[in-house]
């Protein structure tokens, strides 16, 4: 989709050359401004596994140029999801299919080291200073400027810091230093692990997981698995522990080699077709997983200098919106700065004012999807019994169902989970659409807001994880507490559930 580049540019620094870091680049350079990324490491770290890039995320990327098509080349086909019992020998529950394609639901159904590739060469080409092995040591925030400098020595001035290095920033601990922002570890890890289909295709057990345009999620207690085609002819397969072990402590490296035989074990209870597959596995990583912390705000008391992407708002991958958002919040920054106008000085003093009602803007939704992450992973998991059993006959008979009919109701943030309203705002949404009624000089824009939204958002805390297990984060983070009816949640939960998991996964 074409854009009017500002009218003047802005020196913008980016920390963080990963995809967030370098799609946000990106959209800026395209915009006409100067900007230069700022990375620790000494070359782009190709690492990751399948993940989705979801409607409202991809609607977003219209307005960066190049983004669909190249997607497109390292994406896959993926139908609609087909649920196991981690006893069962067949899917019990298909997800229904859209009954009308030509939605504007399109989804990119691809994987981390892709779509780093792809960020990569938009920023390379767009004209983006990529400075790897230039690990940034401190961040000053000025009345009229920002400034960076890095270990080696160099200092950089600029209008604007965006700092997208991930969710044990840096920048996070410089822009709060009398607080804890560290992230948050879990107990519960995922096995990332993935084999060539060719390797695989003459083993009749595992025929239904190497269907062409298939994904599967095996549900069982404490554990499950989910198994989808990845560019490249791959079979990328995920086996999720939620209850898995203390969580050890933040450091540098959160995917680590996995003991192979061990995960074998683990899972040795589950199906035949689990069993098969985890023969021919040879290596495994283990991610851990941690949540973001709780941030009142993701900018500095001047507003030059802004975290983004996990930096800012790092979420569990159950709610498939980790990535989706890091792109909606740096395709919606640069749009705001590219309404600004002005020239020179001019518009670098309006800054802070566009990264004000960005934050304004962004936060909201994305606190929304954090704390709907940490439910997904509780329901996957539930042990054998009534919450299981209601759980596999919800989704039996509502896979026999139409999908809701989003396009007759207005979009909802507040809105029920599992209601239409609520489903259409997280599908439907076009943040440059309402950023364009935020930015505070328009003040009679053409675009009115989409949805309605509370004043108040619920906010993530230490305290709240402070158990690290999903089962206290979910009791601690829903917003419409009322007496305990496990049966009665775990029927309301499910159709919200299965739409999230349509797009699987992060």
């Amino acid at each position: 989709m074409a854009t009017t580049p500002a009218t003047s540019r802005l020196k913008v620094a980016v920390i963080g050359a990963g995809p967030i870091g370098l799609c946000t680049a990106a959209a800026l350079r395209q915009q006409g401004h100067i900007v230069t990324v700022f990375e620790r490491r000494q070359d782009p770290e190709p690492r990751g596994h399948a993940l989705v890039i979801q409607p409202a995320a991809t609607r977003a990327l219209q307005y960066l140029r190049g983004a669909h098509s190249a997607l497109e080349r390292v994406s896959v086909q993926a139908g609609p999801l087909r649920l196991w019992s981690y006893t069962g020998d067949k899917p019990f529950a298909v997800a229904a299919a859209a009954q009308q394609p030509c939605r504007s639901d399109k989804r990119f159904q691809t994987d981390r080291p892709s779509v780093q590739s792809v960020f990569h060469g938009l920023a390379v080409s767009s004209g983006v200073q990529l400075l790897f092995g230039r690990a940034v040591v401190n961040v000053e925030d000025l009345a009229d400027s920002a400034s960076l400098s890095t270990a080696d020595g160099m200092t950089h001035n600029a209008d604007l810091v965006i700092a997208a290095d991930g969710i044990k920033s840096a920048t996070r601990k410089m822009l709060f230093p009398a607080r804890d922002v560290d992230p948050i570890p879990l107990r519960e890890s995922i096995f990332l692990t993935k084999s060539r289909v060719a390797d695989l295709a003459g083993d009749r057990q595992l025929a239904a997981w190497l269907e062409p345009g298939t994904k599967h999620g095996v549900l069982g207690p404490g554990r499950f698995i989910l198994s989808r085609h990845m560019h490249g002819g791959y079979l990328g397969v995920q086996f999720i522990d939620v209850d898995h072990a203390d969580p050890g402590p933040v450091d540098a490296n959160w995917n680590t080699p996995a003991d192979v035989d061990a995960l074998r074990a683990r899972f040795s209870d589950f199906g035949p077709v689990t069993r098969a597959y985890l023969k021919y596995v040879r290596h495994a990583e283990k991610w851990q997983m941690a949540m973001g912390p709780c941030l009142t705000t993701w900018r500095s008391k001047n507003g030059r200098v802004v975290l983004a992407g996990d930096a800012a708002h790092a979420m569990l991958p159950h709610g498939a919106q980790g990535l989706s958002q890091g792109i909606e919040d740096g395709i919606s920054l640069a749009q705001m700065l590219r309404l600004v106008g002005g020239t020179g000085s001019d518009m670098s003093a309006r800054v802070p004012a566009v990264t004000k009602a960005w934050v304004e803007l962004r936060k909201p939704r994305c606190d929304v999807f954090m704390r709907q992450s940490t439910e997904n992973a509780r329901l996957w998991s539930l042990p054998d019994g009534l919450e299981q059993k209601a759980r596999d006959e919800k989704m039996s008979s509502l896979g026999r169902q139409p999908p809701p009919d989003l396009d007759s109701v207005e979009m909802d943030m507040t809105a029920a989970r599992h209601s239409p309203e609520f489903l259409k705002w997280v599908r439907d949404y076009d943040v440059v659409r309402e950023e364009s009624g935020k930015t505070p000089w328009h003040k009679h824009s053409s675009f009115p807001g989409q949805y309605r939204r509370k004043e108040q958002y619920l906010l993530l805390s230490p305290e709240s994880v402070s158990s690290h297990s999903h089962v206290a984060l979910l009791t601690d983070l829903r917003a419409d507490a009322v007496p305990n009816n496990p049966i009665r949640d775990i029927a309301i939960a499910i159709v919200a559930f299965i739409s999230s998991i349509l797009g699987l996964w992060e």
